[in-house]
């Protein structure tokens, strides 16, 4: 984990940010949830906590 996934991490919470100001419905704001707890999702299994519970 280094330096480009902190990046990462830094323009996901801005997507989320972004998304929260600019949506004017849940449906927006589901939009962007989905995308970003994708995005998320694969981070984490590029690196996971406890690999040997694969």
């Amino acid at each position: 984990f280094g330096q480009a996934e902190f990046r990462e991490i830094g323009k996901l919470i801005a997507e989320v940010l972004d998304g929260l100001k600019a949506a004017n419905s849940d449906e927006g704001n589901a939009a962007v949830e989905a995308a970003v707890k994708a995005k998320v999702a694969a981070l984490t299994n590029r690196f996971p906590l406890y690999p040997y519970l694969g």
